[in-house]
């Protein structure tokens, strides 16, 4: 086959099938063969991808975005990101079992909590972190 060929013949399966969904999280290999990663909770497994394709939607990049805008704050939108409870019912999930993952990614060092904004009754701000590479 022609190195043309090749190329054409790859082809994104979801993307083929009429759906436009330009987003997408990554996982890393080195993350999910991790030790880290292999004691957490499916549930929070599920909760990190989420987190990761909800921090490069145009939804979750555009309500950072208007966060940092109301309080003055700039923002690393490729390291942080925000989850509010309506993003997490679209995912399916409840706010009180969600927020239980988010402690578990936190405690792995997955995430960290860069501003926590309860008492304020606003969504909190969360940083993906490399902190878990350096648990055994």
């Amino acid at each position: 086959m022609s190195r043309g060929k090749s190329k054409k013949a790859f082809q994104d399966t979801y993307a083929s099938a009429g759906h436009n969904d330009k987003y997408f999280g990554t996982l890393y290999p080195g993350m999910l063969k991790s030790n880290a990663w292999k004691r957490l909770s499916k549930s929070a497994r599920a909760v990190y991808a989420c987190c990761r394709v909800q921090a490069r939607s145009k939804e979750g990049t555009s309500c950072l975005y208007k966060h940092g805008q109301e309080y003055g704050r700039e923002y690393n939108p490729e390291k942080d990101f925000v989850f509010p409870a309506s993003h997490l019912k679209e995912y399916g999930y409840d706010r009180r079992n969600a927020y239980k993952y988010f402690d578990e990614l936190k405690a792995a060092g997955f995430i960290e909590l860069k501003e926590d904004n309860s008492i304020r009754k606003k969504v909190n701000v969360y940083s993906f972190s490399d902190a878990w590479k350096n648990t055994s």
